[in-house]
């Protein structure tokens, strides 16, 4: 058990750091540094890089370490089209499953983001952000899909992170205020609206992020 909680000290801090671009993409991760900065052995650090691998934060090279892999447009563009289908399909069928209980979580979550806008704390207001992502995908009741999305959030959490790093207060509460079209449109039990809202939702990011990535 000890083992297994250094590893996964060890797979947080070093995604945490993947994920808000602390460690830069195309990156050099070393073990013995990594091991240094986290106070942690070796065992550990390796195996969360294994672990982050597997996921596709780090690209393991045979005797040279491990790299931070990199996010390309055409990257951005398979994101996107898996994001979309993703997101709509579960928005479509939440509307006729969520209840009572989890809408009102859904309202306090966006009602907390404020004080956190004002402080501009982005890890916190990401962290919502995929709450509320989650919360509507649970809905579905289905592991498969829900597993689909946490590897798809883990994938795109660094695109998240460069995408609201740099917006000012009012661009912050636009952008987080939209999840309130699409719980309004499932507090309906409208599949039509709660799809729009969605698409609406991810097509401001990804506006933004065609002018991060250098789209035209």
């Amino acid at each position: 058990m000890h083992n297994k909680l250094l590893r996964q000290k060890a797979y947080e801090r070093i995604k945490k750091a993947i994920v808000t671009l602390r460690f830069e993409m195309g990156g050099n991760l070393n073990e013995k540094e990594l091991s240094s900065e986290f106070k942690l052995g070796r065992t550990p650090i390796r195996e969360a890089l294994q672990q982050l691998a597997n996921e596709g934060l780090v690209v393991i090279v045979p005797r040279k370490g491990a790299n931070v892999t990199t996010v390309s447009f055409a990257d951005f563009q398979k994101l996107l089209d898996t994001r979309i289908m993703l997101e709509t399909y579960c928005a479509r069928r939440a509307s006729s499953r969520i209840t009572g209980e989890t809408l009102g979580g859904l309202r306090d979550l966006i009602s907390g983001m404020e004080p956190l806008i004002v402080a501009r704390d982005i890890d916190a207001l990401l962290s919502i952000d995929r709450q509320i992502h989650m919360a509507i995908v649970r809905c579905l009741d289905n592991e498969y899909i829900e597993q689909v999305a946490s590897q798809l959030y883990d994938r795109v959490a660094r695109l998240w992170y460069l995408s609201f790093k740099n917006l000012d207060k009012p661009e912050l509460r636009t952008r987080l205020s939209s999840h309130l079209l699409i719980i309004d449109a499932l507090d309906r039990g409208d599949p039509d609206a709660a799809e729009k809202a969605v698409r609406n939702h991810i097509e401001m990011f990804v506006e933004r992020m065609y002018k991060k990535l250098g789209a035209t």
